[in-house]
C-alpha cells in the first residue's frame, strides 16, 4: 500500500514538473479554440455577421467575469471592447486591436472558407491570417491575464472592431469620432508586421511603423457600342486595354522616406557585398547613384513597395451581353502611395498620360485622408518592449520599424496620437501571404509563435516582468488540441 501511494506521489510530482516545463500549453489550446470558432462565424463582406462574432467574444469574457462594452453603428455591425485596469493611472493604456470582418471569400477554395479545417499542421479558413488570428490570440491572453489576478501597471484594452476591410467607417473611424473618450489609448498593437525568416541568416522582426496611403482611381474608355457581329476599331475594351498598357508602363519616381531609410540601413549588414553596395548608394550616394540604386532595388516587388508609389488594376467592367459590345469599359486601379506623396499631384501626373485622348477619362473613387500621420520612429517605450521581447524569443534577429505596403486601422490610431505598431506571425512578403486568397491559412507553429510574441510584449510593457517563461521560439507545446 505504501509503495502504491509512493508511486502515485512520484507520478503526480513528475506530471506537475512536466506541466511546469510547458506552461504555454493551455494558453495555446485556448487561442487555437478561439481561432477555430471565430473562423466558423461568417463575417465576410458585403454583409459581415459581426454581431455573432461579438456575441462569441462577450460570452467568453463573461466566463472570466470581465466587463465589456459593445458599440453598434448600425444593424449587424459591432465593435466590442473590454479593459483590465492598471495600478498606475499616469501610464497610458495599451490597446490590443483587431477587426472582426473579413474580405469576401475568393473563388477557388478547396477547403470550406467558413468552417475551420486543421490539417497538415495548418489552420485553414477565411480570416486565419486577416485578422481572426489576432482576435483569438488577444482574447486568450486577455482572459488568462484576468485570471492571474495580478494588476498590470497600465490599463490593457481589448478592442475588436467593425468594417476594417471596407474603410473602417463602422469601426475605428466611427469609434474615434463617437466613443474615443471610452478608449483613449496611448499605445497600440495591431496587425501589419511579422517575422521575416531568412534561411541560413538573420531573421528580421518587421514592426509596422507606417503604411502606404490607399487610393482608388477609375479609368473609363468610351467607344462605339455595336452588335458583336459588326466589329469596330474603337471597341471600348480595346481602348481600355491600351490605356491599361500605358498605366502598366508608367514608372513613378523613387522616393526615400524616413521609414524606408531606417529599414534599409538596418538590413544592410545582412546583405552580400553587392547588396550592401547598392544600399549604400541608395542612402548616401550622389543623386544619380541613388536613382540607379533605387531602380535596381525596385526590381524586387517588396523593395519596390518601399520606394515607389504603386498601381494595380483590380476590377474590370464592360458589356454583360455576349452578343454586343458596350460603349464603355472601365477598370479600377488600386494605388498605394508613399506617406510623403501628394495624392492630387499623383492623379494629375496619371491624367497626363492621356492628354488629348477624349476616349479616356479618369476619376478618383477613393482619396486618402490627408495630412497623413507621421510614422513611428522606433524611439518610444513600446518599440523598446518589442525589441526586448524579440531578443528573448529570437536572440539573433534584428528588430526594425518598417512601412507596410498595405493600409488599415493603424493610420487612424496614429492620427489620434496613439503610438502604434503592427506585428504578426512569420511572413514572407511575396510567397506565403495568403490573406484575401483561396485557402487562407496560418500554420499552427506560426500562430503559437505569434501568441508568444504578443504575450511577451504585453508582459514587459504592461507588467514590467515576464508572467510566463520566454525562451527561444522552436516547437509547439505538447498535447496541443483544441475543441469547441
Amino acid at each position: 500500500m505504501k509503495k502504491t501511494a509512493l508511486a502515485f506521489l512520484l507520478g503526480f510530482c513528475f506530471l506537475s514538473a512536466h506541466a511546469e516545463q510547458d506552461p504555454w500549453t493551455a494558453l495555446n489550446q485556448e487561442a487555437k479554440r478561439h481561432l477555430i470558432n471565430l473562423i466558423n462565424i461568417d463575417t465576410s463582406l458585403p454583409e459581415p455577421d459581426e454581431i455573432s462574432a461579438a456575441r462569441y467574444l462577450y460570452k467568453e469574457l463573461n466566463k472570466h467575469q470581465i466587463d465589456w462594452d459593445i458599440f453598434i453603428p448600425n444593424k449587424g455591425r459591432a465593435n466590442l471592447m473590454a479593459r483590465i485596469k492598471g495600478s498606475d493611472p499616469s501610464k497610458k493604456p495599451l490597446l490590443l486591436i483587431s477587426h472582426l470582418d473579413t474580405a469576401p471569400a475568393a473563388e477557388g477554395w478547396s477547403y470550406p472558407p467558413f468552417k475551420a479545417t486543421v490539417e497538415n499542421g495548418n489552420i485553414y479558413g477565411l480570416g486565419a491570417t486577416d485578422a481572426k488570428n489576432y482576435t483569438a490570440a488577444y482574447l486568450a491572453l486577455f482572459t488568462w491575464l484576468k485570471d492571474q489576478e495580478i494588476f498590470p501597471q497600465r490599463d490593457i484594452i481589448f478592442l475588436a472592431t467593425s468594417g476594417e476591410e471596407s474603410g473602417s467607417e463602422t469601426g475605428i473611424l466611427w469609434l474615434g469620432g463617437e466613443h474615443w473618450d471610452k478608449i483613449n489609448a496611448g499605445f497600440a498593437l495591431n496587425e501589419g508586421g511579422g517575422i521575416i525568416k531568412n534561411k541560413g541568416g538573420t531573421d528580421i522582426i518587421f514592426a509596422e511603423a507606417s503604411t502606404k496611403m490607399y487610393m482608388n482611381v477609375k479609368v473609363t474608355a468610351y467607344g462605339t457600342g455595336v452588335h458583336s457581329s459588326m466589329p469596330v476599331n474603337d471597341n471600348a475594351v480595346y481602348l481600355l486595354s491600351q490605356a491599361l498598357a500605358k498605366i502598366a508602363a508608367y514608372d513613378p519616381p523613387a522616393k526615400i522616406t524616413s521609414t524606408a531609410r531606417a529599414f534599409f540601413k538596418a538590413i544592410a549588414p545582412l546583405q552580400d557585398e553587392d547588396g550592401r553596395t547598392t544600399i549604400n548608394f541608395l542612402l548616401s550616394g550622389s543623386p544619380q547613384n541613388q536613382d540607379s540604386a533605387a531602380e535596381i532595388m525596385a526590381l524586387d516587388p517588396f523593395f519596390r513597395s518601399q520606394l515607389k508609389d504603386t498601381l494595380n488594376p483590380t476590377i474590370l467592367s464592360a458589356s454583360k451581353d455576349t452578343g454586343s459590345t458596350g460603349g464603355e469599359a472601365s477598370a479600377v486601379i488600386n494605388v498605394r502611395l508613399l506617406p510623403e506623396s501628394d495624392p492630387d499631384e499623383f492623379f494629375e501626373n496619371l491624367k497626363k498620360l492621356f492628354e488629348g485622348n477624349e476616349n479616356i477619362s479618369l476619376e478618383i473613387l477613393e482619396r486618402p485622408q490627408t495630412p497623413f500621420p507621421a510614422p513611428m520612429d522606433g524611439t518610444d517605450e513600446l518599440f523598446a518592449s518589442i525589441s526586448k521581447t524579440a531578443g528573448k524569443l529570437l536572440p539573433n534577429a534584428i528588430t526594425v520599424p518598417g512601412m507596410s505596403p498595405a493600409s488599415g486601422d493603424n493610420e487612424f490610431l496614429r492620427k489620434k496620437g496613439v503610438i502604434t505598431y503592427g506585428l504578426g506571425p512569420d511572413m514572407d512578403p511575396l510567397a506565403d501571404n495568403t490573406a484575401h486568397t483561396p485557402d487562407e491559412f496560418i500554420s499552427e507553429q506560426d500562430f503559437f509563435n505569434q501568441l508568444r510574441f504578443i504575450s511577451g510584449i504585453v508582459f514587459d510593457f504592461a507588467y514590467g516582468k515576464d508572467l510566463l517563461p520566454l525562451t527561444p521560439l522552436n516547437t509547439l507545446p505538447t498535447n496541443d488540441t483544441a475543441t469547441n
